[in-house]
């Protein structure tokens, strides 16, 4: 409420940054992964004094180098620019909340990118000795990206201690930082094999395909092991009432009404089981027959497992963008009762100038749907607005308004699934008349609403 606002007509922000994120994710895993592929695979290389398999890593490494350096630094920039207009309170509340983690984070991101380069420029041109230790700097510099990006990640789900001491350590370490972290290793390992089966399906020599295959197949099995495993402790340490939602949508899955979430579990697992059968089935028993088209196709099953589950683990915390402390739209749940009283367009510096400066003509109404509703609404496309306002007049659509200001689950039964709504009732009904106003119910003319600068029609 304090930023100006970005508006995506159909598709909506969080879309655009859910698109880029988990492209962005399919990547830096692979940046994580594959640099202890590369580290291992030259290991065995050195010790059997392999000629085959380095050769092998030398054609990888330039795929490697490609996707992670320009693919996914592009990604990752683009992650920046997505947040940053739609979620500007959000983002600024992490940059200052872990400022010293983000500080570390690049400076270990630098010195990955700086020893991707040398060890694939080196090839060749020193010892062996010398650049097996490149491979093994790169594998530490890139976990320990990880180690340092996964704390603020897990962080906006369990925040932990820091809602009370707002020590950043507090919120660094938080209940599901660790079950967290060994996730993301078994993914980025099971990631690494996907990307390296691409590779490996295109050796010439039939023999040595088919144990690089086989190898490649191999760094699936430990998330298929232990995932299960690590998923129980992680789903035990996160909110219950998010757990609960899951639970209860399976539960009611029967009767065709289970939630988004369970959906995206059922779909998760689904997934899941089909990329271990792929795996057992394909390049494991059978990798002579495993082919490059056939890799790709994996691949794509590997994305969308991948996407699946980002995309429920960001639902997990809705409606907060920091669980338990603020609000997908940028207001921070000690500020509601404030807003509230006061009224939105006197405490948001943007949304009062918007509603305040006589040369923006703003409404009232259509500047409290921008700030409070569109990071989940669009007016005609994703979750529309239209959609959902339907055939409701304004009597109706101020009834659903006033209800959504409801603390009590048995009042409001969106609460706990949407922010809720911080007007004072003279702005409820400003936004009433502009929402009824969507599908041509609205009543009469706008309300007038008095600020503290100037009154605006």
């Amino acid at each position: 409420m304090n930023y100006p606002i970005w508006v995506v007509p159909y598709l909506g922000g969080p879309w655009v940054i859910g698109i880029i994120s988990i492209v962005h994710i399919f990547l830096s895993h692979f940046a994580v992964g594959g640099g202890a592929f590369l580290a291992l695979a030259e290991q065995i290389a050195y010790k059997r004094k392999n000629e085959n398999l380095y050769n092998y890593l030398k054609g990888h490494s330039r795929f490697f180098l490609i996707i992670t350096t320009v693919s996914g630094a592009v990604t990752g920039v683009g992650i920046w620019f997505s947040i940053s207009l739609v979620s500007p309170d959000g983002t600024a509340s992490l940059i200052q909340s872990f400022t010293l983690a983000w500080a570390l984070e690049y400076l270990f991101f630098v010195a990955e990118l700086a020893t991707a380069f040398v060890y694939y420029y080196t090839w060749d041109r020193v010892s062996k000795e010398t650049h097996l230790l490149l491979a093994r700097l790169y594998m530490v510099f890139s976990i320990m990206t990880l180690v340092i990006i996964n704390g603020i990640i897990t962080f906006m789900l369990t925040p932990g201690k820091w809602i009370e001491s707002h020590n950043w350590l507090d919120g660094f370490l938080n209940p599901t930082y660790f079950p967290g972290l060994i996730i993301r290793m078994l993914i980025m390992a099971a990631i690494a094999g996907m990307y390296a089966l691409v590779t490996s399906s295109r050796i010439p020599d039939p023999h040595f395909r088919t144990y690089m295959v086989r190898f490649c197949a191999k760094w699936l099995i430990p998330i298929f092991l232990l995932g299960p495993i690590v998923s129980f402790w992680y789903l035990n340490q996160i909110p219950q009432a998010a757990v609960q939602t899951i639970f209860t949508g399976i539960q009611t899955s029967g009767l065709g009404n289970f939630s988004i979430l369970a959906r995206a579990l059922y779909l998760s697992m689904v997934l899941s089981g089909t990329i271990i059968l792929f795996a057992f089935f394909g390049p494991y028993l059978n990798p002579r027959g495993f082919t490059f088209r056939i890799a790709i196709l994996f691949m794509i099953c590997g994305l969308s497992v991948t996407g699946t589950t980002e995309w429920m683990r960001e639902l997990l915390r809705k409606p907060y963008v920091v669980y338990n402390y603020m609000y997908s739209n940028g207001i921070r749940k000690t500020e509601v009762p404030d807003i509230t009283s006061a009224g939105f367009l006197n405490k948001g510096k943007w949304a009062s100038a918007l509603a305040n400066t006589p040369e923006c003509k703003a409404d009232p109404g259509e500047v409290i749907y921008r700030y409070q509703c569109m990071s989940c609404h669009t007016l005609d496309g994703y979750r529309s607005m239209k959609r959902m306002i339907g055939d409701r007049d304004e009597e109706s659509v101020v009834g659903f308004l006033n209800m959504l200001k409801e603390k009590d689950p048995e009042k409001n039964p969106y609460h706990g699934i949407m922010p809720p709504l911080a007007a004072n009732d003279t702005e409820l009904k400003s936004l009433a008349h502009y929402l009824a106003g969507l599908n041509g119910k609205a009543d009469g003319s706008t309300p007038k609403i008095s600020h503290s600068a100037q009154t605006v029609h």
